[in-house]
């Protein structure tokens, strides 16, 4: 039984480096209110120096894509159980899932058999994909927490309660509408392969092959990457050097928005990253490709609903951005994208206030905004 003298416990667990971002920037919030609380859970490297105590590392669960999932399933089903038991044994007031549904939903599940109320914090993409999902999070949650604006109407049709809190980064970043022209030492292009190993095996040959396509047509274009880790840093290094041999690529090991900050164009892998570039005002070319068996059952079982994966797309309603995914993801097609943006300073400023627009849209406080929404599931629970 929870007493007033004890402080509040709350479990939080973030299965990737961006749900680490967001964890952190929560648990912040959390600390500065008016409740003593104790947080525990998995977390990286951001969530631990906020205070919360580590159950499990975040870089275990870190697995995209249904056939990446399928070939770790017995370590990860492993991994939640004796997870599920550290959870139980800390006796939570609140459960809060950051991100990682495949993970946070069972867990949610367990936690509230056992009477704990709980929270997803980030919409799994029922918009985009596997809308029967919104079915198992009625089951689970009590509450979830969207970072874009259309999910909550949603979420209301398939009656599950959903709060829209904005999003962590675009209360961090301001887009810089003063950029944009060609320096005296040329334009910078940012190339980020993505924050996985797979990501990167996947995505980092054609991205590499784009530029060094690029480097050949513009001898002036600079070129910087970063990846979120420094194996993942030295995995594209590497690389580099087979798919485009002598070209000059400066590193900046988890520094992609200091990097995109400072870049006047990007080539992306689709993800959280996308985000971060409109919030840096860094207009990019979008790339993905997952493996063939992903993509196989995603059409086969028409998983997909949107025509779009990339963030800034999915905000406007259209292509903003271009998108080359699967078998268009070719260094050939993409250099051709990318030497478009670079010839065309106007295109890149429209891109640049489109960002601005849509940044506008999602600067709603949301740490403080998603603390206020734990604390008052936990008050009512």
């Amino acid at each position: 039984m929870r007493t007033a003298d004890r402080p509040l416990r709350i479990a939080v667990v973030a299965g990737e480096a961006s749900g680490d971002r967001l964890g952190a920037g929560l648990i912040a919030a959390l600390r500065a209110g008016p409740r003593t609380v104790e947080v525990a859970g998995v977390a990286g490297p951001e969530m631990r120096q906020a205070g919360c105590r580590p159950l499990m590392d975040a870089s275990l669960f870190a697995v995209m894509g249904l056939a990446e999932i399928v070939c770790h399933l017995p370590r990860l089903w492993k991994l939640r159980r004796r997870l599920a038991g550290q959870l139980a044994a800390f006796r939570p007031d609140v459960f809060v899932g950051i991100d990682s549904p495949e993970l946070n939903l069972g867990l949610a599940a367990r936690m509230r058999k056992r009477g704990v109320p709980t929270v997803q914090y980030v919409c799994p993409s029922i918009w985009a994909w596997r809308a029967g999902r919104a079915r198992r999070i009625r089951r689970c949650c009590d509450l979830v927490l969207c970072l874009l604006p259309f999910e909550p109407g949603l979420l209301r049709k398939q009656g599950v309660p959903g709060q829209f809190v904005g999003h962590p980064m675009a209360d961090e970043e301001r887009v810089a509408s003063s950029r944009g022209g060609t320096r005296d030492d040329g334009l910078l292009v940012a190339l980020l392969p993505g924050s996985r190993s797979s990501e990167i095996l996947r995505i980092g040959p054609p991205v590499a092959q784009a530029a060094a396509w690029l480097a050949q047509r513009r001898p002036g274009a600079r070129f910087a990457s970063a990846a979120a880790t420094p194996a993942g840093n030295l995995q594209f290094s590497a690389l580099l050097k087979r798919f485009a041999p002598g070209l000059e690529v400066r590193a900046a090991t988890g520094n992609a928005r200091a990097l995109m900050a400072e870049a006047d164009l990007a080539l992306a892998a689709s993800g959280t990253v996308t985000m971060e570039a409109m919030l840096a005002g860094c207009p990019l070319v979008v790339a993905y490709r997952v493996a063939p068996l992903t993509a196989w059952i995603a059409r086969a079982f028409r998983l997909v609903k949107t025509p779009w994966v990339a963030l800034p797309n999915v905000l406007a309603g259209g292509e903003i951005v271009p998108e080359l995914l699967q078998g268009r993801a070719r260094g050939v097609l993409l250099g051709a994208e990318l030497l478009r943006l670079y010839d065309d300073p106007q295109a890149r400023g429209r891109m640049r206030a489109e960002f601005a627009r849509l940044s506008t849209l999602l600067g709603q406080g949301a740490s403080e905004q998603a603390a206020r929404a734990v604390l008052a599931v936990a008050r009512a629970s």
